[in-house]
């Protein structure tokens, strides 16, 4: 009995990463400050969005509860883990893994825990601006799974300037990988199929009819 209750309480592993990303990969425009807090239109916004979701829950009458919840578990059973990968101001990644069952505050507290200044308010977005900000909804129901990218942004200016993560985790950084993204995986296409549609462009365009002068002339004298 007490190993099996000891089994049942060990934590979820997170799988952490701390990861640097390629010095040639494309860079991630850069977010002013202001866009991490949210002003009174967003607010309002929000509030509606949730009045909206349970009022589509309400005058759903086709599907019982019983109905709705059996297909979310349906699709829990297929993506029972969500990979999460938070981008730092500094451009470190931290990747950890969460069940897809578990609360949007869960990654705030995981985030939080890695923290040089854990006191100091924080936001966490997906790309562009997207505010996670329901804490009480799951991974799966907030659209996080089964991976995503998300943006880091301070929402309160440090006392001093130093690194956001401890140097317990700096410690652990190592490099990314262009195909090592956490949404990789959801792409079946091959990479030959890609060559061979891209050489079929290249020849289609190369034996293309020249266009005539005259109407080179009228396409680019007409502004």
């Amino acid at each position: 009995m007490a190993s099996t209750t000891e089994t049942a309480a060990q934590p979820f592993d997170r799988e952490l990463k701390i990861l640097s990303p390629p010095k040639n990969g494309a860079s991630i425009p850069e977010l002013p400050e202001s866009a991490y807090k949210l002003d009174a239109n967003e607010i309002k916004q929000l509030y509606q969005s949730s009045v909206e979701r349970r009022q589509n829950l309400e005058n759903r009458p086709l599907k019982t509860q019983k109905m709705r919840d059996s297909e979310d578990q349906e699709k829990l059973k297929k993506y029972p883990k969500t990979t999460i990968r938070v981008r730092m101001p500094d451009h470190t990644i931290v990747q950890a893994v969460f069940q897809s069952k578990e609360r949007v505050s869960a990654v705030y507290e995981f985030v939080r825990s890695l923290l040089e200044t854990p006191e100091r308010k924080f936001v966490l977005c997906l790309p562009p601006r997207t505010k996670l900000v329901e804490p009480t909804i799951t991974l799966f129901k907030a659209g996080l799974s089964p991976a995503s990218n998300v943006l880091f942004g301070w929402i309160e200016k440090g006392e001093k300037a130093g690194n956001d993560l401890k140097e317990e985790y700096l410690a652990m950084k190592q490099d990314l990988t262009p195909t090592a993204s956490p949404q990789a995986s959801s792409s079946d296409v091959p990479t030959t199929s890609l060559s061979n549609s891209d050489s079929k462009s290249s020849k289609s365009s190369s034996t293309s009819k020249p266009i005539p002068k005259w109407l080179q002339k009228g396409l680019f004298n007409k502004k």
